[in-house]
């Protein structure tokens, strides 16, 4: 294993903090292969000690970024000192990219709290970076907190033409059993992009367990049927926030060397899993067992 000792303060960023590789291990992982400029350094991937001193460099937002990444896919970037790096990147950074990369790194590591201070940031009121906005709707499919659901119905509800960051609120919003959370996905579905339309559609069929597709007139109807509103929710599924999948391309089946995983669907942080309930991806018990 390895250990990297890392004092970090806010705001300080310098190569010349504490950095002290305790014993040698492992590289980082080669999952963030797609971030490389070039297939060569696949071969010979930074070190942590080379991938934290460019997450601090104060000069260079290319290699603060491309650290915070390899920092944030590698075993040990959930530790407490990269989350407070992450955390003061979200807030003080001023280079987009390098927020995203600590925006997204938050979201796979951070907690249930770390989603109040994202969730600004999919606000263009806010950024005018449509990947900082479209990025923090992703993390926020990752950690559960019901504070940011006012501030997710905003945005999906909102007149801004940006289908890619109101998809992803609308996936967001699948985790939440609230009656405004139904209506404004109800919204959803009369958003004039199609992808808004089939997320706000999944959705709503994860929290309430029924398949209308995207007919906002048979939610309507469906609800308005229902007595007893405190039952909307009765059939609701679990949540899984969506992960990336592709299939190989054909130069890295060529390539062998290129060992490539992928991170599998799970529920985000705070939400706790309810006992006695299958998940979409779980495989059911025999009945030997």
């Amino acid at each position: 294993m390895i250990g990297l000792q890392l004092t970090y303060t806010p705001r300080m960023r310098s190569p010349w903090l504490l950095l002290t590789l305790l014993a040698a291990g492992p590289t980082l992982p080669g999952c963030v292969f797609d971030d490389f400029k070039d297939i060569g350094e696949s071969f010979q991937p930074k070190s942590p000690m080379q991938a934290a001193t460019d997450a601090l460099d104060p000069y260079n937002a290319d290699l603060r970024r491309e650290g915070v990444v390899l920092l944030s896919t590698a075993d040990f970037g959930g530790a407490d000192v990269y989350l407070n790096m992450y955390r003061d990147y979200v807030e003080h950074e001023t280079d987009p990219l390098v927020r995203a990369a600590a925006i997204t790194a938050l979201g796979r590591h951070g907690t249930s709290e770390d989603a109040v201070l994202i969730v600004p940031w999919i606000s263009t009121s806010v950024t005018d970076s449509q990947n900082v906005r479209w990025v923090a709707a992703k993390a926020l499919q990752r950690l559960h907190n019901p504070e940011v659901v006012e501030q997710l119905i905003r945005v999906l509800a909102s007149d801004d033409d940006d289908g890619e960051v109101k998809a992803a609120v609308a996936v967001a919003l699948g985790q939440y059993p609230e009656d405004r959370v139904f209506q404004a996905l109800l919204l959803g579905l009369d958003d004039r992009r199609l992808s808004v339309n089939v997320d706000a559609a999944q959705s709503l069929a994860t929290l309430t367990g029924q398949e209308w597709g995207l007919s906002r007139t048979d939610w309507q109807l469906w609800y308005d049927r229902q007595a007893d509103k405190s039952m909307l929710f009765a059939g609701r599924q679990d949540y899984f926030y969506p992960t990336y999948q592709r299939d190989k391309l054909w130069f890295e089946h060529i390539a062998f060397w290129i060992q490539q995983s992928y991170e599998q669907p799970s529920q985000p942080a705070g939400l706790a899993p309810k006992e006695k309930r299958r998940g979409t991806w779980d495989v059911p018990a025999s009945d030997d067992t």
